[in-house]
């Protein structure tokens, strides 16, 4: 599977994940709650890490900035 995480989603997703790690590591919730946070935290972190997301690839979903052509004034033209 190759990279679906753009440079901005990454960082969000690893700091996500390192706040929801810190709030499950300090049970402010309920157990239930606290292991769902968890989970979810290390999935972020994971995620946000190798730049890959299942559920982006299950959405055809991509956030990396692809290379566009480049392109002057004589494409443009025709010429």
């Amino acid at each position: 599977m190759e990279a679906n995480v753009g440079s901005q989603d990454r960082v969000v997703r690893i700091v996500a994940g390192i706040l929801l790690a810190v709030l499950a590591y300090m049970e402010v919730l309920p157990r239930v709650p606290t292991i769902i946070m968890a989970v979810l935290a290390v999935y972020l972190l994971i995620s946000g890490i190798l730049a890959r997301c299942i559920f982006y690839k299950i959405a055809d979903v991509d956030t990396c900035i692809q290379e566009q052509p480049y392109s002057d004034a004589d494409d443009r033209s025709g010429l």
